[in-house]
């Protein structure tokens, strides 16, 4: 596991969760391409994966919008 520099550590905690975002894929071929569009739409938003959860019929991802905490 590589460490954070100083550097980037400092960055990371000026960095705050703004929204959250839970997107079920589903494993069905009718169905997988909308479900990639709108995972695909969240990251060229700026949404990041925090984790993903498998579900009987595919998965929730959860993704995060983070920006600059402006009262630091």
């Amino acid at each position: 596991m590589n460490r954070l520099t100083k550097k980037q550590l400092k960055k990371l905690r000026r960095k705050v969760l703004k929204k959250i975002k839970y997107v079920g894929v589903e494993f069905e071929p009718t169905k997988i391409d909308a479900c990639e569009r709108e995972v695909n739409e969240a990251l060229s938003k700026g949404y990041r994966p925090i984790r993903d959860i498998d579900t009987p019929r595919g998965l929730v991802i959860v993704l995060g919008l983070w920006q600059e905490d402006k009262s630091q």
